[in-house]
């Protein structure tokens, strides 16, 4: 279990489990008696072979396109007119994706493409600083949990 502190300054709880050889965090929960609670329910869901952590998490599960529209209708800075030739771009290389599908894997294999484009390595880091962005706003927002 961990805590980190919310907002507002108060701790709120996340659990940590392995499963398949692999970290998961699950929560948030408002108190360590409940984290442990759910800690000790999975426990033993794993150990009868009952755990499925997609029944856990929440968020991850929104398009692209969707979280793309809102950064954009939220974006007060000077180069909308970039912003959205970035945004076009992207739900080009990855039309109907969900957050919960881009790797790091995935995004190395498009920054390869950008780059087979024509496009300078400058440009290309503008175009993954963009999705960088949009993606913190999702995780910011609960559509995305990162690890």
């Amino acid at each position: 279990m961990l805590s980190k502190a919310d907002s507002t300054g108060k701790p709120v709880w996340y659990v940590r489990l392995y499963h398949d050889g692999r970290e998961r965090r699950f929560g948030s929960f408002s108190t360590k008696t409940k984290a442990r609670e759910f800690y000790e329910k999975a426990k033993l869901e794993q150990k009868e072979g009952r755990f499925f952590p997609e029944r856990y998490q929440v968020g991850g599960y929104a398009k692209l396109a969707e979280v793309l529209e809102e950064y954009l209708m939220a974006f007060t800075g000077r180069s909308e007119r970039d912003e959205r030739r970035y945004k076009k771009t992207w739900l080009d290389l990855l039309p109907g994706a969900r957050l919960n599908a881009i790797t790091p894997a995935l995004l190395e294999t498009l920054r390869g493409k950008l780059s087979e484009g024509g496009r300078s390595p400058q440009t290309v880091n503008r175009y993954m600083q963009f999705l960088r962005r949009v993606l913190r706003k999702a995780v910011r927002d609960g559509k995305i949990f990162s690890c």
